[in-house]
C-alpha cells in the first residue's frame, strides 16, 4: 500500500471508498494543472505538508481555492447536484465532469480583476502631448522582491507614457531586490542605503537627484493597470493650478478577507472626528461599499489630500515646500504635504481613472513600534495642523462645502432650565435645523459626555462642569449669557444681548436673529484668527 493511500485513509478516518477515490485521481488532478501547489501553500499558510492531499481531504469542504484557474463556487453553482452531495468540485470535474461536457471557469479573483481592468480602459482619456514632460518615479523598497516583480511586470506597456525615469531607494534589503532591479530593461537608478531610512527622507533624497519636471511617489506594493501614468500626467498638465495628482486605488483580492477584496481603498481624503488622539484624522473620501465605477469616481475631482502611495507632484512646488517633513516616521507625511499645498493655494486633484491595485496587507499586525510611531506622528501632525484643520473643518461645515469633510455641523445645547427657556431654545434649534445642521439638547448637568461628533457647545448653565466635559479638544465652547451677572470661565466665546466684556477670548452681542448673527460672528472670528485650540 502506497504512502499516499495510507495518508488518505488516515485523514479520512479510514473511509476506504473516499480514500480510494482521492488516491485514484490524485495523479490526474496533478497532471491537469488545475491544482497549484505553490499558490495553495502561499495562500493558506496553515497548511502543512502536501497541499493537494490537504485540499482533497479538507480544503474543498472549507471552500478553499485549488488554484486561480478553477473556481469551485462557479462549478457548484452551475451543477447544484455536486454541491448538494458535498462532492469535491475539482475531483468531480476530473473524474466525471470533463467527460460529461461540464465547464469550469477561472477563479473569481482572476475574472473580477480582468473585468475591472477592461471597464477602466473605456474611461481612459488617453492624453496626447506636444511634448511629454519627464517624470521621475521614486520607489522605496526594503526586502520587497515579490512586490517589485509584480510592480514591474509589463511596467512600460502599462504606463501609456514614454518619458520617465525611475529612482529606486533600497533601504538595506537582504533579499535579491537590488540584483533584480539592475537586470531590468528600464531607465532605473538605484540609491543603495546601508540603513532603513524613513519614507520622507528616502523620497527627499531621491528628489534631489531627480531630473523630472514632475516627481511621482510610488509605493513598491502597487500593481498598475493600463494608462495610469498617462492619466495622471494629463491631469496635472491640463490644470495650471494643480500641483499634485493622486490616483484611484483598489484593494486586490484577499482570500482571507473577501469583503474587502476589490473595494475602493483610496479616492482622495477627507477628515473625520475623534476624541483620542485629538481631534481630526484623514480617511478615504468614498464609502468603501461604493462601486469602483460609480459616476462620482470616473471624473477627475479636486480634493484636500491624497495618499503618498501614488502621488504625482510638480517638482518645483515639491522643492519650494521643502519636500516631505522628515519629523514623521512612516505615517502622515503625505497628508502633511497635501495640507502644505492647500495652505499655499495649490490644487490637489484625484485622477479617477488612473487605477492601481494596492497590495496592502488585509491582516496587518500593529506592533508596539507601529503604535509608538503612530503616536509620535500624530503628535507632530496635530501640533502643526490642529488649528488649521479645526478652523477649516468648521468653515466647511458652516457652508456645507463637503471638501474637508462630509459631516454636518453639530451643535450641543446644555441647559437644565430648558422648560423656562423653551421658546428661545425651540427657535434656535429650528433655525440651525433649517440650515441642515444637527442639534442635540442636554438638560442633565451631570451628563459630561458630549462625544466626538459635536462641533459647538452652546451652554446656558453657569453650573455646567466644563473642565470635566468629555468632548473633542477643538469643540468651540460658547456661553449664552442671560443676565449681566454671568461671568463664566473657560469659554471661547460669550454671547449676550448687550455689549459687555466677559472673561473669554471673544465676546459679541446678538440682538435679533440668533442663528444668523451667531454664524456670521463665528465665521468672522474663524477667518481672522488661527482657531480655538
Amino acid at each position: 500500500m502506497t504512502k499516499h493511500l495510507i495518508n488518505f485513509l488516515i485523514k479520512s478516518n479510514f473511509d476506504f471508498r473516499k480514500a480510494m477515490k482521492n488516491y485514484k485521481y490524485y495523479g490526474a488532478i496533478e497532471e491537469s494543472g488545475l491544482f497549484d501547489e505553490k499558490f495553495y501553500s502561499k495562500t493558506y499558510d496553515d497548511v502543512k505538508g502536501d497541499g493537494l492531499t490537504h485540499y482533497l481531504v479538507k480544503g474543498y469542504l472549507e471552500g478553499r481555492l485549488p488554484s486561480l484557474d478553477f473556481d469551485p463556487d462557479f462549478y457548484n453553482n452551475n451543477y447544484p447536484d455536486v454541491h448538494r452531495a458535498q462532492l469535491n468540485p475539482l475531483l468531480h470535474y476530473i473524474a466525471h465532469g470533463k467527460d460529461e461536457g461540464k465547464i469550469f471557469q477561472y477563479a473569481y479573483s482572476v475574472r473580477r480583476k480582468e473585468e475591472i481592468c477592461e471597464t477602466n480602459s473605456v474611461f481612459l482619456t488617453n492624453y496626447e502631448f506636444d511634448t511629454e514632460p519627464l517624470v521621475s518615479i521614486i520607489i522605496l523598497t526594503r526586502n520587497g522582491l515579490g512586490h517589485l516583480k509584480r510592480l514591474f511586470k509589463d511596467f512600460d506597456k502599462k504606463t501609456n507614457y514614454s518619458n520617465y525615469e525611475i529612482i529606486v531607494v533600497d533601504n538595506a534589503s537582504a533579499d535579491e531586490s537590488v540584483s533584480y532591479l539592475k537586470n531590468l530593461d528600464l531607465p532605473i537608478r538605484i540609491i543603495e542605503n546601508e540603513e532603513n531610512v524613513s519614507f520622507s527622507k528616502g523620497n527627499n533624497d531621491a528628489a534631489k537627484i531627480a531630473n523630472g519636471e514632475y516627481i511621482l511617489l510610488l509605493n513598491n506594493d502597487i500593481e498598475p493597470t493600463y494608462g495610469w501614468l498617462n492619466e495622471m500626467v494629463g491631469a496635472i498638465v491640463n490644470d495650471e493650478d494643480a500641483a499634485s495628482v493622486g490616483a484611484k486605488l483598489v484593494f486586490p483580492f484577499y482570500e482571507n478577507n473577501r469583503k474587502k477584496s476589490f473595494r475602493i481603498q483610496h479616492s482622495g481624503d477627507i477628515f473625520a472626528e475623534r476624541m483620542y488622539p485629538c481631534c481630526l484624522y484623514a480617511i478615504n473620501k468614498s464609502n468603501d461599499h461604493l462601486d469602483i465605477f460609480d459616476s462620482s469616481l470616473t471624473k477627475n475631482a479636486q480634493c484636500v489630500a491624497v495618499t503618498g502611495a501614488v502621488d504625482l507632484i510638480d517638482k518645483k512646488v515639491y522643492d519650494e515646500l521643502g519636500g516631505l517633513d522628515e519629523d514623521y516616521i512612516y505615517g502622515l507625511e503625505d497628508v502633511d504635504f497635501s495640507l502644505k499645498l492647500h495652505k499655499k493655494g495649490y490644487k490637489t486633484i484625484l485622477a479617477s481613472n488612473a487605477l492601481l491595485f494596492h497590495h496592502e496587507s488585509s491582516t496587518r499586525v500593529k506592533s508596539k513600534d507601529y503604535e509608538d510611531n503612530d503616536k509620535h506622528n500624530y503628535k507632530v501632525f496635530w501640533s502643526k495642523w490642529g488649528n488649521y484643520l479645526s478652523k477649516n473643518m468648521l468653515l466647511d461645515k458652516i457652508h456645507d462645502n463637503k471638501f474637508f469633510t462630509q459631516k454636518k455641523l453639530k451643535i450641543t445645547i446644555v441647559d437644565e432650565n430648558y422648560h423656562d427657556n423653551f421658546e428661545f431654545l425651540s427657535k434656535i434649534s429650528k433655525g440651525f435645523n433649517e440650515l441642515g445642521f444637527t442639534v442635540e439638547l442636554i438638560s442633565d448637568l451631570e451628563n459630561m459626555y458630549i462625544g466626538n461628533s459635536s462641533d459647538i457647545l452652546l451652554c446656558l448653565s453657569e453650573d455646567y462642569d466644563l473642565e470635566n466635559m468629555v468632548a473633542r479638544d477643538d469643540i468651540v465652547r460658547v456661553f449664552i449669557s442671560q443676565n449681566s451677572k454671568d461671568n463664566p470661565k473657560g469659554y471661547d466665546i460669550v454671547v449676550s444681548d448687550e455689549n459687555k466684556t466677559f472673561d473669554s477670548k471673544y465676546n459679541f452681542a446678538i440682538k435679533d436673529n440668533f442663528v444668523k448673527e451667531f454664524l456670521e460672528n463665528l465665521e468672522d472670528i474663524l477667518i481672522k484668527s488661527d482657531g480655538f485650540l
